[in-house]
């Protein structure tokens, strides 16, 4: 029997089900400790989050905790399989400006952060914001989490991210995708939609791209990458089909009356 608990934190919704009935509530615990250890360390708006020390630090090496230097890794990690579509830089950073005059030196990117086990070096100028592959990669950990030291199947959903862990329930976990009705997802898989908002407008510099989509889904093999994928897709246009194959990614696209889904989408049950 699935049993399931529903809260708000760190600005999305979350949720927690579990195929044990009897371990619902330490599960929510465990989920909650760690959601706050990584708010503690990445969440911007959280004046006391540990990444401001590296925000300050404007090319000096900073110490950091290992929870930070693991997300920081993998919003890194992202960067590169995402070609810098998806970066770890703040949007003001991210951006540019046609109409400004042309910097003297080159603009510093994901490419000049480096991380030596748990030293960060930053460039001057460079202002993080890892929130997105944070909430993700804290999903991917929560439901590890859970399954291993509970002994259960478990899923963690946070906002529009979901990771697996465990054993699946009778029928596989069902997971509603906006549009598209439910999907299920195997034991060990996660599932990520992405819609285009304004936000994305401003990082295209408020440009019309041909074959943009209003709204993408991916499964993969963790929550990290699926939410990557589906934030990289819907930032590429038309080029994002051929992409999300290369990967061979089950992938559902959206825009306006138009739906185009990779091959694995057929059957994402598989994925």
């Amino acid at each position: 029997m699935i049993r399931s608990s529903e809260w708000r934190e760190w600005g999305v919704p979350v949720t927690v089900a579990v195929t044990e009935y009897a371990v619902l509530a330490e599960a929510e615990t465990r989920v909650r400790a760690a959601i706050a250890e990584s708010e503690a360390a990445c969440n911007p708006q959280r004046g006391d989050a540990e990444i401001h020390e590296v925000n300050l630090a404007q090319g000096i090496p900073v110490q950091v905790s290992p929870r930070l230097s693991a997300l920081l890794r993998s919003a890194l990690w992202v960067a590169r399989m995402t070609d810098g579509t998806v970066s770890p830089l703040a949007a003001d950073d991210a951006g540019i400006d046609e109409d400004a005059t042309p910097p003297i030196h080159p603009l510093p990117d994901y490419s000049d952060i480096h991380l030596d086990g748990e030293t960060v070096l930053a460039p001057f100028g460079v202002n993080l914001d890892i929130t997105e592959t944070a909430r993700a990669d804290t999903a991917d950990r929560a439901a590890a989490t859970v399954a291993r030291s509970l002994e259960c199947g478990v899923l963690v959903r946070m906002g529009d991210v979901t990771a697996t862990a465990g054993h699946s329930p009778a029928g596989g976990w069902q997971v509603s995708v906006p549009g598209a009705g439910t999907v299920e997802l195997p034991a060990g898989s996660a599932i990520a939609t992405r819609v285009r908002e304004e936000s994305d407008a401003e990082q295209d510099g408020g440009n019309d791209v041909s074959g943009r989509w209003a709204q993408v889904t991916v499964i993969a093999e963790d929550a990290l990458w699926a939410d990557a994928a589906a934030a990289a897709a819907l930032r590429r246009g038309a080029p994002a089909v051929r992409w999300l194959e290369q990967y061979d990614l089950a992938a559902r696209l959206v825009d306006g009356d138009r739906v185009h889904t990779t091959r694995r989408w057929s059957r994402p049950h598989a994925a």
